[in-house]
């Protein structure tokens, strides 16, 4: 389990750069979740959004920097897999099936079918985390 706190800001200090388009689009999609967020809490008896655009203008900042680091963070994994080398073993696939599995309250079997019988669709998963968790951990 990584410190999401610690990752975002091992992201956000990395030096790498950053398309600006494609902040712009992961600013155009993450205001485009709030506000959609905010419609279907009007809809479904919470929170009413009655000005949702002058909300989200207030909002500015908060919404460019998770933009910044929704475009930022794969380019800092891709980077980062490339001088690890992290490697993910059989037993590693095995060991997130089962949390996986227990969290979700379903089985191994349920995992391999899903993920594949040697769950080669979780390894990509698995790299990631550990890359994060050795970010954190420096």
């Amino acid at each position: 389990m990584i410190n999401e706190e610690a990752w975002h800001r091992y992201v956000v200090g990395y030096d790498i750069e950053v398309p600006e388009e494609r902040i712009e689009e992961e600013y155009r999609l993450v205001r485009a979740d709030m506000k959609h967020r905010m419609m279907y809490a009007h809809m479904t008896g919470g929170e009413t959004h009655v000005f949702p655009d002058a909300e989200l203008a207030e909002q500015e900042d908060e919404l460019r920097a998770a933009a910044l680091f929704e475009a930022k963070e794969p380019l800092v994994l891709r980077d980062l897999a490339a001088k690890l080398d992290i490697t993910v073993t059989p037993e590693e696939l095995l060991a997130e099936a089962k949390a996986m599995a227990k969290r979700q309250g379903s089985t191994v079997e349920e995992m391999r079918r899903f993920f594949g019988e040697d769950l080669a669709f979780l390894e990509r998963d698995v790299r990631e985390n550990k890359i994060r968790a050795r970010a954190c951990a420096q």
